[in-house]
């Protein structure tokens, strides 16, 4: 089983999402595939932006997506 925090998956902590999403700004995809490392563990991007929603983390934008990828 997947490590939980107080009964919930690891990707379900929104602590967890903070550190991922806000201050590593990992993406949706970044973030799954650190849960699949972590936990030996399936999870798709979308059940990321499910969490992110629902613990009212505000998505990036596009254009803040693009200009994180390319490190500008």
């Amino acid at each position: 089983m997947g490590k939980t925090l107080r009964n919930k998956t690891l990707y379900q902590d929104k602590d967890w999402l903070v550190q991922k999403y806000v201050k590593e700004k990992l993406s949706t995809v970044e973030i799954a595939r650190a849960y699949r490392e972590e936990e030996n563990r399936w999870c798709d991007p979308n059940t990321i932006s499910r969490w992110l929603k629902k613990h009212n983390i505000i998505m990036r934008t596009l254009a803040e997506a693009q200009q994180n990828r390319h490190g500008s």
